[in-house]
C-alpha cells in the first residue's frame, strides 16, 4: 500500500463514490475508496461507512434495507438508497451479505459493463476502472437489475408525491 492516501475516519459517500472495497491492512479491514477521479484507502470498514453515511443523510440502515425490500422483495442482499438529490436515488449494490467483511459495495450508476471471469466477475466503471468481485456473473446481473428496479420504485414514489391525485401503483 505504499504511496496510496491513507484518510482518517470519518469519511462519507458522496455521488463521486464508486466502490468501497474491503482491504485487510495491519490485521484489521480498512476500505479502498474508488471515487470518479481519484482512489484511497480509510480505516473504517465498508458497511459503516455506509451507515455513517445513510445516517448523515438523514435516514438509517435499517430504514434502507426495509424500503429496498418492500420495493424488490424480501431478499438476503438487496441494493440500498444512501441518498438522494433532486431525486436521483444513490443506490448501492452489495456483492455478499452486506454484514461480511468481504462485501464489496459498488455505486449501480457508477457501472459501465460486467464480466465473467475466473472466481468472479470483473465490473468495469464509467471512469475506466475495473473491478474483481468474487461473485458470480449472475449475481452481479441480478443485483444490478434490482437496483434498477429499486431506481424505478423511487421515481415512482416521487412522481407520486409531485401529482398526489394521478394514480400509481405505488406496491
Amino acid at each position: 500500500m505504499l504511496d496510496v492516501k491513507l484518510l482518517s475516519s470519518p469519511y462519507y459517500i458522496s455521488f463521486d463514490t464508486f466502490v468501497l472495497e474491503p482491504y485487510a491492512y495491519d490485521d484489521e479491514i480498512i476500505t479502498r475508496v474508488i471515487e470518479r477521479r481519484q482512489e484511497f484507502f480509510v480505516k473504517e470498514k465498508p458497511i459503516q461507512i455506509v451507515k455513517n453515511s445513510i445516517n448523515l443523510y438523514g435516514g438509517s440502515f435499517k430504514q434502507a434495507t426495509h424500503y429496498a425490500k418492500q420495493a424488490i422483495g424480501n431478499y438476503h442482499k438487496t441494493p440500498i438508497i444512501v441518498a438522494h438529490d433532486y431525486g436521483i436515488p444513490y443506490i448501492f449494490i452489495p456483492t455478499l451479505s452486506p454484514n461480511s467483511d468481504q462485501n464489496v459495495w459498488i455505486a449501480s450508476h457508477s457501472i459501465e459493463n460486467y464480466s465473467a471471469v475466473p472466481q468472479g466477475c470483473m465490473v468495469y466503471l464509467e471512469n475506466n476502472h475495473a473491478v474483481k468481485v468474487n461473485v458470480s456473473f449472475n449475481t452481479i446481473a441480478r443485483q444490478y437489475s434490482f437496483a434498477n428496479t429499486l431506481g424505478k420504485r423511487f421515481d415512482k414514489v416521487r412522481r407520486h408525491l409531485n401529482n398526489p391525485h394521478e394514480y400509481f401503483d405505488l406496491i
